[in-house]
Formats: structure tokens, sequence, C-alpha cells
């Protein structure tokens, strides 16, 4: 019969051994004889005689420092938090004071940290621990991870979120160590995943923890290293990781709301079979010969709402070796080419509009898929020039070639002739052969490089050209900014888009596509976060960036802490400085209409006029009409139909 093999855990705290050993016997108790030690009472020889020595925390393995020999072999955890407890922290009220007890200052900051990194950001967490001073008797909310001994008399509210457990990524080590069976890695990481479904289920009623549970989820799901995607009933993907997308190198972006179906059409076999199990294990192929171990595991929200939880099974080594050096391969060979080759996932369905210019734009942009005809299409940034090139790729005959992209604003003189030079083995125009070359930013170019482009556009490569610019090429043509011939060459057909600021129609549109990729929630409406006020300013905001910026702008507001609906105070930096710098402009007048308006919505022209003569100042009404016509074309002011007054806008608001 064989020895097992021995661990010793190596702490700084009693119940951090209490409760990391019942956790790891749990998992390695079969194989190995584990003991635990604090340690200030660990010696050489004691460590010395155990296989592998684990120390729960960096702490823990500084005060044995002293003491570690070459025989000793050790290992430092990474824990992380059970994800179960987390959203009683959420029964706080938002912008607390917390104390964030733990038995040391180094594990109680880290924990602040992790539970940042999570999502918790609308909590001031306060470091307490052994030692670390008289406590704020105005502090009425703690948090312990398994040490309430130390949590201050005076405090009527307390959570214990239990101690961190050890990570997927220890377990694996301490396998590895022990020449285990990667299962028992496999086994942990479904108890780690079983304990974000139960977060996932808890769908809270209140809209704030609503919307704090969805950014946490989020944020916990981003900081998880396997691969994970949901779904919901019809397949349609509604939380996806950076690991999975990466791992099952998917190249189309904002995934949410999109069919898994679409991107990965390899998986209909398996979600043929899966309707009849609970759970499911199966292997997935990927580009002819890559496999990936997929577990697939249904559950029913509070909602009683099926959801679908795949994730991907840990690469063996070697498999991960050879991932590693073709990413090495793939990485130089970017250096190598500033250009992009890509899988084209854009369609023109993606180009997401109601307006119809726009709608007919498209529908012009799909006849010309049909030819080979080079293209020119021209608009301000952020308004999809790169959508429509890959959708016309995809939708033509050449949609089995490659699509480079090469972005000319971004690179010198060198290197674009370099990469236009047909000697050159790389060159992007072989790389393009029997597919689409789009030529972003072709407004960039010197003269001699559009020379360059003229002679090529002559040789007999097997390409289709799609170029783009930001700014007017007729116009530059006509002034000598740009070759007139060339002009005429790639503009064999043109499409045009059309800033935001002309289709107003589409800002609804555009907001909850983004607002639904970035809080991963395929059924979100602005009207759950957005204020009234916020959003006739967001109605009435020029958009120079367009779609780009309202993209971005999705992005700051999920990271923008609110215990209510965003308001026009929630607005970045940038947009409140152009608003103030624009209200410095404001007459007396108009700032006075502003004034009453805001404090007294839907009045009319008359009584706003007694009100601002009660003021002091000397106006006539047919001065108050032209003064509110002018500023409601600005976007300050709307005024109803009929009875229906004057209501200040949203910019308006932003003015005062």
């Amino acid at each position: 019969m064989h020895m097992k093999k021995t661990m010793l855990l190596v702490s700084c705290s009693p119940s951090t051994n209490v409760g990391l050993r019942s956790y790891l016997t749990q998992i390695f108790g079969r194989y190995i004889q584990l003991e635990a030690r604090l340690a200030d009472d660990v010696t050489s020889e004691i460590m010395e005689q155990f296989d592998l020595v684990l120390f729960a925390s960096k702490g823990a393995a500084r005060r044995a420092e002293s003491k570690m020999t070459p025989k000793i072999h050790f290992l430092i955890c990474i824990r992380t938090f059970n994800f179960t407890y987390l959203n009683k922290i959420l029964s706080i009220p938002p912008s607390s004071q917390v104390y964030l007890i733990n038995d040391t200052e180094r594990t109680t900051k880290g924990a602040i940290h992790l539970l940042n990194t999570y999502g918790f950001s609308q909590y001031h967490f306060i470091p307490y621990y052994p030692g670390c001073g008289e406590p704020d008797y105005s502090i009425q909310y703690a948090v312990t991870l398994g040490e309430e001994r130390y949590v201050p008399r005076h405090i009527p509210h307390v959570i214990d979120i239990g101690i961190r457990v050890v990570d997927v990524s220890t377990i694996a080590e301490i396998a590895s160590f022990f020449n285990l069976s990667m299962s028992i890695a496999d086994v942990v990481t479904q108890n780690y995943l079983n304990q974000f479904v139960q977060l996932l289920k808890m769908s809270n009623h209140q809209v704030r923890q609503t919307t704090n549970l969805n950014f946490i989820t989020q944020s916990i799901i981003n900081n998880i290293d396997i691969g994970i995607c949901m779904l919901n009933e019809k397949n349609i993907m509604i939380m996806v990781n950076d690991p999975f997308v990466e791992e099952l190198e998917i190249h189309k972006p904002h995934l949410i709301g999109v069919s898994l179906l679409e991107v990965l059409p390899e998986f209909e076999e398996i979600l043929k079979k899966y309707p009849d199990q609970e759970s499911l294990t199966a292997e997935l192929v990927r580009h002819g010969n890559k496999k990936v171990a997929i577990t697939l595991q249904k559950f029913r929200d509070t909602n009683h709402k099926d959801l679908t939880l795949i994730h991907l099974g840990r690469r063996q080594i070697s498999e991960h070796n050879a991932g590693a050096e073709d990413h090495k391969t793939r990485k130089e060979a970017g250096h190598r080419n500033p250009e992009q080759e890509m899988e084209t996932w854009y369609q023109f369905r993606d180009y997401r509009s109601q307006n119809s210019q726009v709608l007919h734009m498209i529908e012009t942009a799909r006849r010309i898929s049909l030819t080979d005809y080079r293209v020119l299409i021209q608009g301000e940034t952020g308004t999809g020039k790169e959508v429509l090139a890959q959708a016309i790729h995809s939708n033509s005959k050449r949609c089995r070639g490659a699509f480079i992209k090469l972005n000319l604003s971004a690179l010198n003189k060198a290197q674009v002739a370099r990469e236009l030079d047909l000697s050159e083995r790389d060159c992007v125009l072989k790389r393009a052969c029997g597919g689409t070359l789009y030529l972003d930013g072709i407004h960039n170019l010197t003269e001699p490089l559009q020379r360059k482009i003229l002679g090529l556009l002559d040789s007999s490569v097997n390409i289709r050209l799609i170029a783009s610019a930001d700014r007017d090429l007729y116009e530059m043509s006509r002034n000598g900014q740009f070759l007139k011939e060339l002009f005429y060459r790639i503009n064999e057909v043109s499409l045009a888009t059309l800033p935001v600021r002309k289709r107003p129609e589409d800002i609804p549109l555009l907001f909850e596509y983004f607002l639904r990729n970035v809080y991963n929630n395929p059924s979100l409406s602005w009207k759950e976060l957005f204020s009234d006020g916020l959003w006739k300013f967001l109605m009435s905001y020029s958009w120079p960036g367009n779609g780009k910026e309202i993209e971005n702008l999705c992005k700051y507001f999920f990271c923008v802490k609110a215990d209510a609906k965003l308001t026009e105070g929630d607005l970045p930096p940038y947009i409140l400085s152009q608003v103030h710098e624009n209200a410095k402009d404001l007459s007396p007048l108009e700032r006075q209409i502003l004034i009453c308006l805001s404090q007294n919505p839907k009045i009319g022209r008359v009584t706003l006029l007694h009100m601002i003569q009660e003021n002091g100042m000397d106006v006539s009404e047919g001065k108050i009409r032209s003064t509110i016509h002018s500023m409601a074309e600005q976007g300050l002011v709307h005024t109803n139909r009929t009875k229906g007054g004057c209501e200040i806008t949203g910019k308006g608001e932003t003015y005062l």
C-alpha cells in the first residue's frame, strides 16, 4: 500500500487554517495527508517533513521566510471570494462607509482591492484589522472574511462573506505537483461555476440592486480565466468573457444579443443533443483540428427563464504551449505587417438604422456588393465606414478571400510604401489577392503615394479595392490636395454615410444596441438607466464622434456608480466642459428664460414675459418669441404645440 503524500498548510490566522483545511480536504483528502499550522509556529524541521508547504498568503510566506531551506518545496496560494455570499453586500446602502475586516493589514487591503475589481466600488471600504487603531464610531456597517471576532462591538450591521477560498489555478498547481489527474481541478472549476450560477440567479427586484448585480457579475466573469458564455432559451448570447472569445477564436465584436450559432455553427450538433440533459460534456472541433472540451449546464433564473452556461475545459499543457507558440508567431507577424487580415463578421444587418436615407444607402451598398467595382466610402469619423466595407466584402463573390485593412492614418510614408511594393514578399497586395483590400483614410496619402496607388491600379493584381475618407475627396481634388485621376479611378461607385446628428431617430436604437452589449443584458433599455433630463440632453447633443462616441459613452456610464438613474451630471468631463464653455455665450435674457423654465415647466410665453419683467428685465413679447425660437434651434428649450407651453431640455439644464 502506497503511503499518502503530505502537504502542510501555513497561514496567519486560526480561522483561515480551519476553513482552508476543510476546503482542501474535500478536494485532496483521498490522495494527500493535510495538516495546518500557524506561520509563527512552524520551524524548518516541521516544514521539511512535508512533500509540499502551501502558504495561505504572501504574508504567511514572509513570516516563515527565515525558516525556509532548499529542501522545502512550497506554493503561495492564490485565493478568491466565494461568489455565493457576495450579493449580501448589496444590502448595504450605496456610498456608505464600510469597515472591511480581516486578520492582517495586507490581507485586508488585498480584499478591498479585489472587491473593487469585482464592481463593489459604490462603497467606501475602510481597512480594519488587529492593531490598526481605535474604531470610528460613526461607521455602522462591516464586511468580514470569516473574522467576526475582530469586528468592533458598536457596529450593528455585520456581513460575513467567509474566508477567501483557494483559486482554481492553485488547485491545478497542487494536482500537478503531486502528479494527480487534472480532473480534480475540473471538479473545482465546476464548483466555482456553480457558485457563479447561484449569483446569476439572484436577480434582485430593486432597480438599484439589479444594476449593481449586473455590474458585479460582469466584473466577475471578466476576471475568471475560464472561458464562459451564457445563453438564453433561444441560444442568444447574453454574457461572454474574453477567454471564451480568445480560445474559440471569435472575431466578431459586440456579441451580446447575437445567436451562438451565427458565430460558432459547430455548436449546432451539440445543442441538438442537449435539450434532454441537465448537463453535457462534449468536444468542439474548431478550424478543422483544434479540439476544445466544453461543458453545458442548464439552470433556471428567478424569473423561471431557462439559461445555459457554457464553459471551456482546462487546456492540456502541450496544447497550451502550442497555442502560446502560435500566438507568438501571430504577434510577430503582426509587428511585421501593419495591415490587419481578418475574418469579416460585419453583415449589412449590423449597420443599424431606422432612417430612410440610411436604409436607401444600405440597399445601394447591397447592389454594389454584387459587382466587383471599386468603392469609395466617405463620411465622418464613427459613422460605420468599416462596417459597410466588411459587409460589402461578406456579401460579394470574394467573400471566401481575405479582407485586409490598411490603416493609412496610422502608418508613416515608408511603411505605406513598403506595404504597396509588389516586390516585397509579404506585401499587402499579395495577401489580399483574390479578396478585398480596404484602404482606410486614403485622404492621408501624400502625392507620391497617391501616384503609387495609381500605378498599382494598372497592374494585374486580383483584388477588389474599397477606400474610405473622412474628408471630401472631390473638394480636395479641386483644391489640388488629391489627384483628380486617382479620385475618379477609386470612385467607380461611391457611398456616403450620414452623421448621427442628421438621423436623430437612430439615437435610441444605437444606445440600446451598445448598452445591451456593455451591460451584458440583451433586454436592457435606456429608460431603465437614464433620467428624463439626461435623455433630453442626449437627444439634442450634436454627436461629433457619431456612433463611436455613443459606444464610448455607454462604456463610461457602465463605469459610473449610480444609486439611481443617471443624470446630466454623470456625463463625462469633456462633454460637460463643452457645455459650460457654451453657457458663457448665453445672453442675460437667454439665461433668465432657462432659469424660469427650470423652475416652472410648461409655462406659456405670456407668463414667462411677466416673470422676467418682475425680475427687473425690460423686454417685449416679440423679443421673448424670437429668443425662444433661437433657443429651440440650439436644443436648449422645447416648445410644445397649442397650449403646452415651453420646457427646458436636458441640454438647457446643463447650461445652468
